[in-house]
């Protein structure tokens, strides 16, 4: 059976999902982060088999280290590890 992984809704309710999607079709995962001024945005690029590109958006932080702890969660989410730090 598939396993699914929600993509929040970022004008819906905390914990909503706008699309689940199955990590075993993911092409590729590029994370993005700006800036708004105050908070650091995180989004990341995610191209599945046999779609377009698109982009979700997965949170608003007050730094970039709680970007990246929750780049890491979404990872591990996947199913998929962390690269190792050098």
């Amino acid at each position: 059976m598939p396993r699914f992984v929600p993509l929040s809704d970022r004008d819906g309710p905390a914990g909503s999902a706008r699309m689940w999607i199955n990590p075993e079709h993911i092409v590729s995962l590029v994370p993005k982060v700006h800036r708004d001024g105050t908070h650091h945005i995180l989004q990341v690029e995610i191209k599945l088999v046999g779609t377009p590109a698109f982009d979700a958006r997965l949170g608003q932080f007050n730094s970039g280290a709680d970007a990246d702890t929750r780049w890491e969660e979404f990872l591990r989410d996947l199913g998929r590890e962390p690269p190792a730090e050098p």
